[in-house]
């Protein structure tokens, strides 16, 4: 619950700090305080969140393996506004997904699991979304913070597959 909280909290902020871009709108997927990200030196427009929104949580489980793909790719080829763009948009979906939850006809072990699985995809993104904007020569390149994350990107993905119906 209290992890719900910070991620709502954390997007409100974002999306009322707002940024501008001429790029597709992108999610606030930070969770930690400004200081550490700022967005303002990037671009990205969060205020019109034009997005697709998955209409049932298995069709959303499949939008976020795309977008977890999507990121791996990106930093594959050192395309790093790419898996930025690709980051926030995650961070919008892990939101629609897990309103979903809530709606889906799943047993509580079932909700517990992909609310924990939602929650470990938000903090790793996060990380990595860190890791994007950190100013060059700070910190560790994105795509080797992708790597350490990837195992448990991994386990989220398959925690919340595990969840749908067969």
């Amino acid at each position: 619950m209290v992890a719900r909280l910070v991620l709502t909290a954390a997007c409100v902020c974002l999306m009322v700090a707002g940024c501008s871009s001429s790029s597709p709108p992108a999610a606030p997927a930070a969770g930690k305080a400004p200081a550490a990200h700022d967005h303002a030196d990037h671009g990205h427009d969060h205020d019109e969140h034009e997005h697709d929104h998955p209409e049932s949580f298995a069709a959303g489980v499949a939008q976020l393996q795309a977008t977890v793909a999507a990121v791996k790719d990106h930093l594959a080829v050192n395309a790093t506004d790419a898996a930025d763009d690709a980051v926030h948009a995650l961070g919008h979906l892990i939101e629609d997904v897990q309103g979903l939850v809530a709606k889906e006809k799943l047993g509580e072990e079932a909700k517990a699991t992909a609310t924990k699985a939602l929650d470990d995809l938000f903090e790793c993104f996060d990380t990595l979304d860190t890791a994007l904007h950190a100013p060059e020569g700070k910190g560790k390149p994105p795509a080797e913070v992708h790597a350490s994350l990837a195992e448990r990107i991994d386990g989220a993905i398959k925690a919340l597959q595990g969840t749908l119906a067969p």
